[in-house]
């Protein structure tokens, strides 16, 4: 009797626990999601859809590409981790008090509080944060009471007792809270405070309002579930009796009807509305793969309006779907039995009794609905064993078709195998591949495959029968008499009775085949759907590739006037009415499904059943109904360069980037990735497709596809518009994009860019025709040297002549003053020509510039002094004053001196007679001026402004027949500019002009030059007119008549030899070495420089002296001349007695020498500073008195082996020895050895013939001669 009672309880308590028992579906979302998430606290939905899943080693974000956060926990053992979410922010917090902020546009949690630090306590629980109506201010739950916290300042509300266990916002304004001190309904504003219950007698963990009825509820750790009335504050526990009293985790209003109640080991308890009743009780079920995962249940959020997220301890995070169509979702789960074979399905069927058969990779399974259960068959005893086709026969057996393996029977009932057809070639052999089975309208059973040609089993008589048709994947029947079979790319119809076989149609592959009332549907592999009309054999297309509908249609089902279309991307249902495509809401994990081919069959419950590449799917198709999709294109991230743009602080924008609508960026910013998200119902079903305005012509393909790149884009203005799709277009962002232009590309580079061009080219087109008029001008200023050369040439030859005729004593004066005006008007033609060379020299810019430090006020007043005579000679008077009457500065002196001439020349050439010319100095710390002012003809007003232009002459000149060349006032003001100064002219026509130079003063570093008058020439009457006339001059002159007159009057002192140019010379030199050279510079082959150059670098030659000859009167030419180690410089025209004077001073300058460096044993050649100085000449005269010196006591040293020891030939040593000291080798020898025995008499060290003997004489007595020969006293005069 007592195990009756106890069975009867236990029956009565199964029953009751049936009725709560429940259909409802829960999807794991580490499957929909592809991630493990393990002991999740807490969950919730942000503003742009997102679900955040709170655990202790992260915060996961879950989409399509769910991402987790590491959160910068300071603290350990931490027990829990909340999240709370309102007004777009998103706070994470733990219990000991660390509080995080989601920083959008960072996409980062960052540190926001620790509530230990703030209260500056040691421990604290915090048990849920509230955001207030400003997003900086929180209201915290804590063990310690209520606090305040704005901007990380915490406040305690005063009034709020015991330890607060939760709280909820009441509006914008009020806060409930309760704790164990009582339920208090808070105003944020002011702080004050209702109290709705100061004696709960329990400890409330959570509560959660409910406006709609007006009540509370509190959740408990252990006392259950109680409401408190928010019109009468009574506080009342629930009257369910069974209701655990166990942790009451969470409560979600789901729907108008119902409460769920997360219970920490319990499950989900369903409530009425009023809780009054438990409706469902959602528990873990081992069994049931579709049941919630895990009992302990932490959190709970409802995503309206059909959707809970469920967070578990054990079981991570479980999705129900409150209003979805009735899913069944089958999948093999490893280790169970209790499972289909294998996920892969290739056929599916139902029998006679109800049950499911399925025929998939790893084997057959059916499922019987009746008891809940999987059975299995051909699996691990079968090596892979690949079951086709399914199909039952008339007589309940199930016909299996196999990939290699033929056919089997089974029994129906007992599932054993009563067949197994592997007699027969083609499908029915040992190695048969059966794609397809069909049972017809008269029951026989048609088999199709790989190999062989179509099997029909003839159900009465039990024979085979052949169809040569192959291969074939699948059938459907037609009529009584007709089959419609896929081979190939073909869709054929079969006469049961004739066997004739019939094309219907070409198309892609074949997946499946429907008939409906006089049509075949054909579902094709990339053509979409295809209608083929029976009676017209006319065919009809649907591409379907639309949104998120696929073109790679697998199955058809005909149900309703519909046509269901498994697809690669879910399933759809065709209108065949209106040709409509719709998609529909399902659980996450049977959204985006690959269907697989002919695998759909419709169950005698009115249901349907699916195969897929995923396991089995049941559904009531006539429950369903389309959906409306919605949802929104989020921007996850921006990258440039694969770099996301929140690595980079500096261009990273103020807002978040799914904000962003415009960007702009540099020129080497332009490979961009754009990172996107579909967010909204099943956004794992949704496709993207863009289009770059301005870079792309058309729409990309429908993908889902989540990363859109653009690589080199140029410069530019660009809009990216973003479409969403599912199936239907839902959501469309457009983002303008501004590429910056590299600065190079910018329009005011461009500009600069084509001016700098057009300035280039006219630089040069100026460059070229300055090269060209610098060429034009380097050939006139040829010219010019060349006539200038030749003019000064053919005046050396008059003037040297007149000046000979003039010597003459066979002259009377007037004679001579004939002679003399024409050597006058020869040297105002030579000023004449070199004025215009120095002119053409600065035009070109290769006029030379010297200053140097003088006192300028002697070198202007030489120059007055020099034009007295002329002003005399025109009754002009010159008046002249200084101011001051010595002033030092850096100037040109050649130059300072042609300006003056110049300017004094115009002036009395100018003046009238019996008028006077007034020049005046003055000066101060920072320039100097010099005014000319004469009293004559003037300047009119119109020849003012062309006064210096080069061969520019004023009208009034040129009609008084005054001379001149036009070329003096230009070379002038060349002049005045070179020395950075100023001319100014004051003029008017028969009064009189006042010309004034400007010149800045300035110094340079050098001790001021006197200036002294002309040196006289002056020549050594001492000199041995029969030494003279035995020395060789080499005359060297291109122009013959110049070079004979040469010859005659240097001939009269010389032995004179001549060459027409430099090559004849240099030849002859090399071979005669005459004493001295005197060569013009500009000759043909080779010009005088060069042959200077040749004669003083070259050993046997360096000690010859040389003069140069020149038309060239520049500064620079001397100065160039002389660095090349000319001895001398003189410029045509010249007189030829000053030529003969130059070259006796030579001889004389030589002889001196040579006295010195006897005198001084070497030492005055070391420190001469003379023009005859020469390296060469240096060291030769150095080694010849070592040499002397080392052989002081040697009474034999010959110069034999004088020469020897130097390295040259006696008859080199002696020219060289006779060049540089004017004696010979035994004057030299003899001369050095007097010298040394001078030295020792005034020493009294040493007798007489010691001396004798140290200098190298051989007897005292010749000494004796030779040494008062020489000093013109006895050695024993000097010592006494």
């Amino acid at each position: 009797m007592k195990h009756f009672l106890v069975a009867i309880i236990f029956m009565l308590m199964s029953s009751a626990l049936k009725i709560y028992a429940s259909d409802m579906g829960f999807y794991n979302a580490d499957d929909t999601y592809g991630i493990t998430i393990r002991e999740p606290s807490s969950i919730c939905k942000d503003d742009d859809g997102f679900m955040w899943v709170a655990t202790k080693s992260g915060i996961y974000r879950l989409s399509d590409e769910s991402k987790c956060y590491n959160v910068p926990y300071t603290t350990v053992n931490i027990v829990s981790v909340e999240l709370v979410h309102r007004k777009g922010e998103l706070y994470v917090f733990t219990n000991h008090g660390e509080i995080f902020r989601y920083n959008k546009r960072l996409d980062r949690f960052v540190h926001y509080l620790d509530l230990l630090s703030a209260l500056n306590v040691e421990a604290i629980y915090l048990a849920d944060i509230k955001i207030g109506g400003d997003k900086d201010i929180l209201w915290l739950a804590t063990s310690a009471g209520l606090y305040h916290c704005v901007n990380g300042k915490c406040t305690r509300i005063p009034g709020v007792e015991g330890a607060v266990g939760d709280m909820t916002m009441d509006g914008c304004k009020h806060l409930i809270v309760a704790s164990t001190g009582g339920v208090y309904r808070i105003n944020t504003e002011n702080y004050d405070r209702e109290v709705w219950n100061d004696n709960p007698g329990v400890f409330p963990t959570l509560i959660k309002l409910d406006k709609a009825m007006n009540r509370l509820w509190i959740g408990t750790m252990s006392d259950g579930l109680y409401y408190l009335d928010c019109d009468t504050k009574e506080l009342k526990a629930s009257p369910i009796k069974r209701f655990p009293h166990q942790y009451v985790r969470d409560i979600e209003i789901v729907s108008d009807s119902a409460i769920w109640c997360g219970i920490d080991g319990r499950g989900i308890w369903q409530l009425s509305r009023d809780g009054s009743r438990v409706t469902e009780i959602f528990q873990e079920d081992k069994d049931n793969p579709h049941s919630i995962a895990g009992n302990g249940v932490l959190d709970m959020c409802y995503d309206r309006p059909d959707r809970v997220w469920v967070c578990s301890f054990t079981g991570g995070v479980s999705i129900a779907e409150l209003n979805s169509p009735l899913i069944t979702h089958f999948r093999h789960r490893v280790n169970d039995p209790n499972s289909p074979a294998n996920d892969y399905i290739y056929d599916v069927a139902e029998d006679s009794k109800g049950r499911i058969w399925i025929g998939t990779n790893g084997g057959l399974s059916y499922w019987n609905p009746d008891t809940g259960k999987w059975v299995n068959r051909f699996g691990h005893e079968y090596e892979s064993f690949i079951v086709r086709s399914v199909c039952e026969d008339s007589k309940g057996d199930i016909w299996v078709g196999t990939y290699s393996n033929g056919v089997y029977v089974l029994d129906g009932n007992t599932q054993r195998i009563k067949a197994h057809h592997t007699d027969r070639q083609g499908i029915l052999s040992k190695n048969g591949f059966v794609f397809d089975i069909l049972r017809d309208s008269n029951g026989d059973i048609w088999m199709a495959g790989m190999i062989g040609a179509i099997i029909k089993y003839d159900h009465v008589t039990g024979q085979f029968d052949e169809y040569p048709v192959r291969p074939v994947s699948t059938m459907a029947e037609l009529d009584d008499s007709t089959l419609i079979m896929a081979s190939n790319n073909q869709l054929l119809s079969l006469d049961k009775n004739t066997k004739e076989i019939k094309e219907l149609l070409t198309d892609n592959m074949i997946q499946d085949i429907e008939v409906t009332e006089g049509k075949i549907w054909v579902a094709s592999n990339g053509n979409g759907l295809i209608c083929y009309d029976i009676a017209s054999q006319a065919t009809e297309t649907f591409n379907l590739k639309h949104g998120s509908v696929s073109d790679n249609i697998n199955s058809i089902l005909y149900h309703n006037g519909n046509l269901w279309l498994g697809t690669d991307n879910g399933l759809y249902r065709f209108n065949i009415d209106d040709k409509s495509v719709a998609s529909f809401d399902f659980p996450e994990t049977a959204g985006k499904i690959d269907y697989t081919s002919d695998a759909s069959v419709k169950l005698s419950n009115g249901t349907s059943a699916w195969g897929t590449s995923e396991g089995l799917i049941i559904l009531d198709t006539e429950s369903m109904t389309s959906r409306t999709p919605s949802g929104r294109i989020y921007l996850q991230d921006i990258l440039l360069s694969s770099r996301s743009m929140r690595d980079m602080p500096d261009i990273l924008p103020e807002m978040p980037l799914d904000e962003i609508t415009d960007l702009t960026l540099q020129h080497d910013q332009n490979n961009i990735t754009f990172s996107l998200q579909p967010l909204g119902s099943h956004s794992r079903t949704s496709l993207f497709s863009w289009k770059m305005e301005g870079f792309d012509d058309d729409w990309s393909e429908l993908s889902d596809l989540s990363i859109i790149n653009y690589t080199n884009l140029n410069p530019g203005n660009y809009t990216l518009y973003i479409r969403l799709y599912n199936p239907d277009l839902i959501s469309e962002r457009k983002i303008s994009i501004h590429i910056k232009p590299p600065f190079w590309a910018t329009w005011w580079f461009k500009t600069a860019y084509v001016l700098l061009i057009a300035t280039l080219l006219y630089l040069l087109l100026r460059f070229y025709i300055n090269r060209i008029n610098r060429r034009h001008a380097e050939h006139k200023l040829q010219f010019f040297i060349n006539t200038a050369h030749d003019l000064r040439t053919a005046l050396t030859l008059i003037k040297a002549s007149i000046e000979e005729i003039k010597r003459s004593p066979n002259i009377n004066e007037e004679e001579k003053q004939y002679l003399q005006l024409a050597i006058d008007q020869m040297q105002r033609l030579t000023m004449v020509t070199t004025q215009l060379m120095d002119l053409q020299k600065i035009d070109l810019g290769k006029g030379q510039f010297h200053p140097m430090n003088y006192d300028i006020v002697p070198l202007i007043s030489s120059r007055i002094s020099m034009f007295e005579s002329i002003a005399e000679k025109r009754n002009i008077t010159l008046t002249y004053s200084y101011k001051p009457e010595s002033y030092v500065t850096a100037v040109d002196a050649g130059k300072i001196e042609r300006i003056v001439d110049n300017l004094l020349s115009n002036a009395i050439k100018y003046s009238h007679e019996y008028s006077s010319v007034d020049i005046n100095f003055t000066a101060n710390d920072n320039e100097w001026r010099l005014s000319i002012v004469d009293h004559g003809i003037g300047i009119d007003k119109k020849s003012l402004d062309n006064l210096f232009k080069e061969f520019f002459r004023s009208e009034n000149a040129v009609n008084l027949r005054i001379s001149g060349s036009g070329i003096g006032l230009a070379l002038t003001k060349k002049l005045v500019e070179l020395h950075d100064g100023k001319i100014i002219v004051e003029s008017r026509e028969d009064e009189g002009s006042r010309f004034e130079i400007v010149i800045p003063h300035r110094l340079v570093d050098s001790a001021p030059l006197p200036v002294n008058a002309e040196d006289p020439e002056s020549a050594d009457k001492s000199i041995d007119n029969e030494e003279i006339k035995n020395m060789r001059i080499l005359v060297c002159e291109d122009n013959d008549d110049l070079r004979r007159f040469m010859k005659r009057p240097l001939g009269r002192h010389f032995n004179v030899a001549t060459a027409s140019n430099g090559v004849d010379a240099w030849e002859y030199i090399k071979k005669e070495l005459p004493d001295l050279i005197v060569s013009d510079i500009m000759m043909p082959g080779m010009d005088g420089f060069e042959l200077c150059r040749l004669v003083k670098s070259t050993f046997e030659t360096s000690h010859i002296p040389i003069i140069l000859l020149s038309a060239l009167s520049d500064q620079s030419d001397e100065l160039h001349g002389l660095g090349l180690g000319a001895d001398d410089y003189m410029t045509k025209p010249f007189d030829m007695k000053t030529l003969t004077q130059r070259i006796m001073s030579i001889i004389l300058n030589r002889r001196a020498l040579g006295s010195r460096v006897i005198s001084e044993g070497g030492e005055t050649v070391e420190e001469a500073d003379t023009k005859e100085s020469n390296e060469l000449n240096d060291a030769f005269v150095r080694q010849a008195l070592k040499i002397v010196v080392n052989h002081l006591e040697d009474s034999d040293f010959s110069k034999e082996e004088f020469a020897r020891e130097m390295g040259v030939s006696t008859s080199l040593l002696f020219k060289k020895i006779k060049a540089l000291t004017d004696m010979t080798v035994v004057d030299f020898i003899r001369n050095i050895r007097m010298d040394h025995a001078m030295k020792l008499l005034n020493d009294s060290q040493y007798s007489i013939g010691e001396i004798a003997y140290k200098c190298g004489f051989s007897s005292i007595s010749y000494f004796s001669t030779v040494f008062k020969k020489h000093f013109g006293k006895s050695p024993t005069d000097f010592r006494a």
